[in-house]
Formats: structure tokens, sequence, C-alpha cells
């Protein structure tokens, strides 16, 4: 408790609103900052119109709403900050991933040729779409929305799912492709498998959250 009890009310109130968002810990905590100086302001202007100094920040906090109408709002920034950082943390799992599985198939795509890697890994072209896919969104829900179209928190999330989806195909495509035509596992097969297994339980958890963030942004 400070010695200011309309900053503890204020306080109390992002504390309420805090707790119902979800979403990035960076986001949220921007949020909350923001809120924080819109509440004081608020609540300064209340003051200076001539509301006694004990109710000026219940007015402020009137003025912005109840907690849940509050956290609500938010809904759809948050919802676009979690399908960036979903698509950005899945583009730079590709290549740890994609590496593993060119050690353990023996391939040097500079020397091998793009022919023989398309023959080896069929599913190479529904790994471009994926990437492609995830630039574009990660493109259009961040500063570029300046020169582009934008990207809207259903899309968003949607596009996520879609990526996640791909992922976990070319996973199993690749991982079953190995297993069926190769007699054995080398060592560096176990770890691309373990890689791909870890992806696939990843996207797995993603589409999972992408259920919750649909009914929230909804």
């Amino acid at each position: 408790m400070s010695a200011d009890p309309a900053e503890d009310r204020i306080e109390a109130y992002l504390g309420e609103i805090a707790a119902l968002l979800t979403g990035p810990r960076g986001h949220r905590r921007r949020i909350i900052d923001e809120l924080r100086d819109g509440v004081r302001e608020a609540a300064a202007d209340h003051l200076a119109a001539g509301v006694p100094a004990g109710h000026a920040a219940d007015a402020a906090i009137e003025q912005f709403g109840p907690p849940e109408a509050v956290a609500a709002a938010f809904a759809g920034e948050l919802a676009i900050g979690y399908a960036r950082r979903t698509l950005i943390l899945l583009l730079c799992t590709g290549p740890i991933v994609g590496v593993c599985w060119l050690l353990a198939l023996g391939l040097t795509p500079w020397r091998t040729g793009m022919v023989v890697l398309l023959a080896v890994i069929p599913a190479l072209p529904v790994v471009a779409a994926a990437v492609v896919l995830a630039a574009r969104t990660i493109a259009t829900t961040g500063s570029l929305v300046r020169w582009l179209p934008e990207t809207g928190p259903g899309p968003a999330l949607t596009a996520t799912a879609v990526v996640a989806v791909l992922a976990i195909l070319v996973d199993l495509a690749v991982a079953g492709r190995y297993l069926w035509t190769r007699p054995g596992v080398s060592v560096a097969a176990a770890l691309a498998l373990t890689a791909s297994g870890f992806r696939i339980l990843a996207c797995l958890v993603v589409l999972h959250r992408l259920r919750s963030w649909r009914g929230r942004v909804s």
C-alpha cells in the first residue's frame, strides 16, 4: 500500500485487468503501462475539473470501464502479438530441423542440386509455401502495414494455424519417408527425428492454444 489511496485504487484496477490479459508478456506489460498513464491523466483531468481528490481516481476508472471490457478490447492486439511470436519461432526452427535432416540424409544442396533435393525431400514446396505465408503474415501485422495491407487478428491466427499444420505434415512426411526407405537409424537421423518430434509437439500445443485465442477474439 502506498501513501496515496487514489494510486492504490488505480493499481488495484490495473491489477484486475492484468489478470484477464493473455498473451506475450511484453505486450501485456506495454498495455498496462499505457493504461496506467491514461487512467492517471484522466484522474488529473477530473481533479482539474473540480472533482474532489478522493473521487477523481474513481471517476477515471469509471470512464475507462469494467476490467472485463477493457481486457476484451485488447484481445485482438494480443492475438496478433501471439501469432507474430509463434510464426517467428516456427521460422527459426525451420533451418535447425532442415539442417538436421540434410545431415541425416547425407545431402549437400550446393552439390546435389535442387532436382535431387526435391526427389529426396518432395515436401520442399510445402516448406516454401509455409515460409511465404509466415513471412507475409509477420510483415502485414508489424510496422510494414504503412506500406502493405494490414492483416487482422482472425486472419493472423488462421495463418498461424496453417503454418503449424504444414510444419507437422512436413515433419511427418520426411520422417516417414526416411523410416520407410532406410534400413536403420543413424545418429544424425536420431537427432533429426528428435528435432521433428519436438516441433510436432510444439505445433500441436500451438493449435490447441489457437482455439482459445479464436474464442477471445470473436
